[in-house]
């Protein structure tokens, strides 16, 4: 039984382990990334605040202060463009919200499944020990089991010193 456990935990184990200088890289990267993720969701709520104030986009803030165009366009239109940018700004910080949260999560998992595989390598030297304990008390004292379950094994009676019986 002892074997069956080693067999089914170590691939496992090893499996989850992951060399030091890998583990790092794969760490400090979705750290980055992570960081990426944070400063590019300020940046889209900076975005939606200041919208009017960036280049390119408070032209459509000019447009619909503009009495020239009021009268080519509908002012309903200008608005909707408006708002439409505004929304795609808070749609992307959203997303990018849930994208970092995903790597803190990820980040989080990984030294949980790091952990887990040092202590399924832990647990497998602990069963190879037990086995070779096991082992050595077996050689030690031989000991033939019976075939099944329902026998009973009678104690071994000590030789009588006793000269009446």
């Amino acid at each position: 039984m002892i074997g069956e456990q080693v067999t089914l935990i170590d691939p496992m184990a090893t499996l989850l382990r992951k060399p030091a200088a890998r583990r790092l890289f794969h760490a400090g990267l979705i750290v980055f990334f992570e960081i990426i993720a944070w400063l590019a969701f300020l940046g889209c709520i900076a975005f939606v605040i200041f919208m009017d104030k960036l280049y390119p986009f408070f032209l459509i803030n000019q447009m619909i202060h503009d009495a020239n165009l009021a009268a080519r366009y509908n002012a309903y239109d200008l608005d909707m463009v408006h708002w439409a940018f505004r929304g795609m700004g808070a749609l992307a910080a959203v997303l990018f919200l849930i994208t970092a949260r995903m790597l803190g999560t990820i980040r989080i998992k990984n030294s949980v499944l790091h952990v887990a595989g040092r202590n399924m390598k832990l647990l497998v030297e602990q069963l190879l020990k037990r086995k070779a304990a096991m082992e050595s008390l077996e050689q030690r004292y031989p000991f033939e089991m019976l075939p099944d379950d329902d026998s009973v094994v009678m104690p071994v009676q000590k030789p009588h010193n006793d000269i009446l019986l």
